[in-house]
C-alpha cells in the first residue's frame, strides 16, 4: 500500500512539473516589441463565440507613426476556452494597448499587451 501512494505522489508532482506557464515580460521588453502604443476609450466590443474584436477611438498615440485614422480595433482570441484578457473589455472603458500593424490591421504585439482603467481618469 505504501508503495502504490508513493508512486501515486511521484506521479503527481511530476506532471505538475511539466504545466505550461505564461512568462512575464518586462514594460520595456512590451514596448520594444510594439509598433504602436496607443491610450485610447473603448468605443465598442463586438462578441464572436470565443473572440472578442475591441475597437478604441485613439485618444494619444505614444508610440508609432501617424495612424490612418483615429479608430484602431483588434482582436481578442480564445486558446482552449480562455480569452488571452481578463478582466472583460467594456464600452467606455480607457485603454492602453501595446500592438502592430500588419496589412492595415492591429493586433496585439504581445499576449495580454493591453491593460484597461476602468474608471475615466485618464482621458
Amino acid at each position: 500500500m505504501k508503495k502504490i501512494f508513493l508512486l501515486l505522489c511521484i506521479f503527481l508532482l511530476s506532471s505538475t512539473s511539466y504545466a505550461s506557464k505564461i512568462g512575464r515580460i518586462t514594460l520595456e521588453d512590451m514596448e520594444t516589441k510594439a509598433e504602436y502604443i496607443i491610450l485610447g476609450k473603448v468605443i465598442d466590443v463586438e462578441r464572436d463565440l470565443d473572440r472578442d474584436k475591441v475597437t478604441i477611438e485613439v485618444r494619444k498615440l505614444l508610440k508609432g507613426n501617424k495612424l490612418p485614422n483615429e479608430i484602431v480595433s483588434f482582436w481578442l482570441t480564445s486558446r482552449g476556452g480562455l480569452k488571452d484578457f481578463d478582466p472583460e473589455v467594456q464600452v467606455g472603458n480607457s485603454i492602453v494597448a501595446f500592438l502592430v500593424g500588419e496589412n492595415g490591421k492591429f493586433k496585439k504585439a504581445y499576449w495580454g499587451s493591453i491593460a484597461i482603467f476602468t474608471k475615466p481618469n485618464y482621458l
